[in-house]
């Protein structure tokens, strides 16, 4: 009995110490969503001089590539903020909306920003081919604006709607997921006969039969449509009824003309 309650300190005492030790350092937030744990040295003009823990290799860190610094004293400081919604002149967004790019997964995979992009654009064109009063941005303006203020898909989790909102200038956003997941295979057959006639009147008939497999898939989008304020005004999502792998681009349709910025 006595053992196993020295074990249960000894294992109280590490978590404690690992606690404080952890509690010790400053950590550094970066924009690539790194996270640097150490010791900042020194502050300089334009970086810091930072040593990570347990070595004693100095590093310099640049203040641009930084989202904010909490010191060991609990002390946070924020580097490259968004201008408060509060200060901005909110008149300017009016009738703006932009789309995100959106979340790609094929078969667990999300890595294809390729991807993200097509379906970004593809977003765009449903509504941009009904917009009277809203105007729509174009998704290589907001691609640009978003890679200036130094968000990309590691981080954007770290900005809120209404900080993206102010970057980009607008209103509305618009971002979602599609997920692809292949489901059965459909075995299909046909046949051909090929009929000629020779010099002697008479006729030969060859008859092909030819196999082939086509691939099914299973295709579900959610898409949202945020103020610049972060007030979710639509959130669906939809199961494609076809089964095709480019099925996305008619479900994209579907959801775009029910949500509230989509011109009837």
């Amino acid at each position: 009995m006595l053992a196993k309650t020295s074990k249960t300190l000894f294992l109280f005492l590490m978590l404690l110490f690992s606690a404080i030790a952890f509690a010790q350092n400053d950590v550094i937030l970066k924009k690539n969503g790194e996270e640097m744990q150490g010791k900042v040295m020194k502050m300089n003009q334009d970086d810091l001089i930072f040593v990570y823990k347990n070595e004693t290799v100095e590093y310099p860190v640049k203040f641009s590539d930084i989202i904010k610094i909490t010191f060991a004293s609990g002390r946070v400081q924020n580097f490259n903020t968004a201008p408060s919604t509060t200060a901005l002149n909110t008149e300017n967004h009016q009738n703006k909306a932009a789309i995100l790019p959106f979340g790609y997964i094929k078969d667990q995979e999300t890595s294809n920003t390729l991807m993200t992009q097509k379906i970004q654009l593809e977003t765009y064109k449903y509504f941009k081919q009904n917009a009277v009063q809203i105007q729509f941005q174009d998704p290589m303006t907001t691609n640009a604006l978003l890679a200036k203020a130094g968000i990309n898909e590691s981080n954007l989790q770290a900005h809120t709607i209404d900080e993206i909102a102010n970057i980009l200038g607008v209103a509305y956003i618009v971002n979602g997921l599609v997920s692809i997941v292949k489901t059965s295979v459909t075995n299909s057959s046909y046949g051909s006969v090929d009929v000629k006639e020779n010099s002697k009147n008479k006729t030969t008939a060859n008859s092909s039969t030819y196999n082939y497999a086509t691939q099914n898939y299973s295709t579900t989008i959610t898409m949202n449509v945020y103020t610049d304020q972060g007030e979710n005004i639509y959130t669906q999502d939809h199961n494609s009824f076809w089964q095709t792998e480019d099925a996305y681009k008619i479900t994209l349709g579907y959801l775009a003309k029910r949500s509230p910025i989509f011109k009837r």
